[in-house]
């Protein structure tokens, strides 16, 4: 008899991306290819948790670009809904760690600051312990960006994720950039690859298209691949996905 449960600890991650205060999607996270779809992501957030989205996760794109921050309405989104947020975007020091973390803030991602500043991630795990860190990889193939994916790392994307899952880091969220908000599929089997290598629970981001995908990636945590779980973004706004029907499917 073939198992369908999904692991304890699986989650889908609705995803709420800020720039100037507004929900919107880029597409392959370039900032002229931006489609704005509500101005109030506390509305947005409420509606997923009425869904039965347990996670959300908010990206501060403007923080990410060094261009301003949502930080206040990152914490009014965490106070103002029934379900654990997740975020990143310019997040490069221990005291921007503070302002998300200490605000009730679930868990913190950290991206180009795990590949230029490493020792901020071990300091991290230190004072606030894994389950509360994660380190966001954002890859052409196996080629690291960083700075808002403007620019590569020039490390190798499996050696940088052993590299940081020996300071301890036990979460990995991988995003396939030419994939991120194209709908074409997220690219299962390199974040597959990539969790076997590490060591690592991989939380998949990039492409998602709707159900079939939601079953792939569940069907994936199922066979003991290290998938913990999916980002989803446009295929929410563009009406491809239902998020209560896909919490659903994987419950």
């Amino acid at each position: 008899m073939t198992d369908t449960t999904t692991p304890e600890g699986f989650a889908l991650y609705p995803a709420i991306d800020l720039r100037r205060g507004r929900c919107v999607r880029l597409e392959k996270g370039r900032a002229d290819r931006e489609t704005v779809y509500g101005d109030d992501p506390l509305a947005v957030a409420r509606g997923f948790v009425d869904a039965g989205a347990e996670w959300i996760h908010v990206v501060d794109l403007d923080a990410a670009f060094g261009d301003g921050s949502n930080r206040p309405l990152i914490q009014s989104v965490s106070a103002g809904v029934g379900a654990m947020v997740q975020t990143g975007g310019g997040l490069r020091t221990e005291a921007d760690l503070a302002e998300v973390l200490d605000a009730g803030v679930a868990r913190a991602v950290i991206g180009t600051a795990a590949i230029e500043n490493p020792e901020l991630v071990r300091r991290a795990i230190e004072r606030w312990g894994a389950e509360r860190i994660a380190v966001g990889l954002d890859a052409r193939g196996r080629r690291p960006a960083a700075r808002g994916w403007t620019e590569e790392s020039g490390a190798d994307l499996f050696d940088l994720a052993r590299s940081l899952v020996d300071l301890g880091v036990r979460t990995i969220i991988h995003t396939d950039i030419e994939r991120d908000g194209m709908m074409m599929g997220p690219n299962l089997e390199l974040s597959a690859e990539l969790a076997a290598h590490a060591g690592a629970e991989v939380i998949v981001s990039g492409g998602m298209r709707g159900m079939e995908d939601v079953l792939a990636v569940a069907a994936a945590a199922r066979q003991g691949r290290g998938i913990a779980g999916a980002i989803i973004g446009k295929a929410i706004y563009e009406g491809a996905l239902d998020v209560a029907a896909a919490v659903r499917a994987v419950r």
